[in-house]
Parts: C-alpha cells; structure tokens; sequence
C-alpha cells in the first residue's frame, strides 16, 4: 500500500502536488484549489502537532474494522469526514496563493516524513508512523484526484 514514508511514493505526491495549477479546475467538493492545499497541510500540521485537535468522529472510526477501512486500498468517498481542525470553512486560515500554499504544503510533507514521532490522530488516536505515512498518502492522493491530478 502506498505511504509516504516509501520514497518513490513520496516522490509521486510531490511531483503532482508539483503540477497543480490554476488549469486544474475542481471536480467535486466546495475548496478552491489553494483551500485544498491549506486542508491537507494542516493534516500534517496536525501530525506534528502544531494544530491541536481533540478526539472526534465515530465510535466506528476507533474500531479494527473502521481503520481497517481507512487504511485499506479502498478509494475515500467524496464528502468522507474530515477532522474540524482541518476544515478550511470553520477556520480562519490564511489562505495565499497557488504557489505559496503548494510550498507550505511541500515543506510540511517533508517535515513530516521525517520527523520521529507525530502526534495522535483525531479519528483514529494514537497510530504508529507508518499508519500516519499511509493517512497521508492517501488523503493527498485523495484531493489531488479532486482537482485531477
């Protein structure tokens, strides 16, 4: 399964993130392209624990069958829960330009990526590293598809 903490699919999510532009225009949802990538870089802030984010979602999301789900290859429906903290319309972030918000969101992969320990997850709680990479990979991936990339 794919995880950021695997370099080649690190790689592949930098490069796309790389080529999004203002051609690519959203296919489902209500962000705009650079309040995309100021939700998925506060995944990551999440992660490291820059954004505190209390305990949510449901029962079943702390269950083996729930994470097994999120976890699995299985592709995220569009309108899947997202963590308060990480949702760009009840938040005040500051929210740039294409460009700008691309580097934010390249440099706290990276931070990611490397960092030792990360912080538990709002779903899911205390979750290994390697659960955090797969988190990861899988909700870029899954907003890049968004805007088809």
């Amino acid at each position: 399964m794919k995880n950021i903490n695997k370099p080649s699919d690190y790689e592949e999510i930098v490069n796309r993130v790389k080529l999004l532009s203002t051609a690519n225009i959203r296919q489902w949802g209500k962000m705009d392209l650079p309040q995309m990538l100021v939700h998925c870089t506060a995944q990551l802030k999440i992660a490291l624990g820059e954004i505190t984010a209390a305990p949510q979602g449901s029962f079943m999301m702390r269950t083996a069958l729930g994470k097994w789900i999120a976890f699995s290859n299985f592709t995220w429906p569009r309108g899947t829960d997202t963590p308060n903290e990480m949702n760009v319309h009840m938040n005040s972030f500051t929210v740039t330009d294409i460009e700008n918000e691309k580097k934010e969101l390249l440099d706290y992969l990276a931070r990611t990526k490397s960092a030792s320990q990360l912080m538990p997850h709002p779903f899911f709680g205390a979750i290994r590293k390697k659960e955090w990479g797969r988190l990861v990979y899988k909700h870029i991936n899954h907003h890049l598809k968004q805007f088809s990339q």
